[in-house]
């Protein structure tokens, strides 16, 4: 499968579980950031639109930390990203863009 990737890398904020951007349409993340309080958070990723997607990753115990960072590449999410995050996780940035399958 090949994508086709746009010229704009964007950043999106949540501060609860959830779809980022485009609910469904493929995304390429590069960057992702957290925000939490004094107890470590976990936070998960989901190809597709909800928690019971196709797990992808887990990033256990990160405390206000750029949790991944790719630039280079970025990691393909072909159903779409679905964000999870406990309650010790006050909010996660991402820096992705829309792709297209090609």
């Amino acid at each position: 499968m090949f994508f086709s990737y746009g010229p704009e890398i964007g950043y999106s904020t949540i501060t609860t579980s959830g779809v980022i951007n485009d609910s469904g349409k493929p995304q390429a993340l590069y960057r992702m950031a957290t925000l939490s309080g004094g107890t470590a958070g976990t936070v998960t990723l989901f190809d597709g639109t909800s928690g019971s997607g196709t797990f992808v990753y887990s990033f256990p115990g990160v405390v206000s930390s750029m949790a991944f960072d790719n630039a280079a590449v970025g990691m393909v999410f072909p159903k779409g990203l679905f964000i999870s995050f406990d309650s010790n996780v006050s909010k996660v940035t991402v820096w992705c863009r829309q792709v297209q399958n090609v």
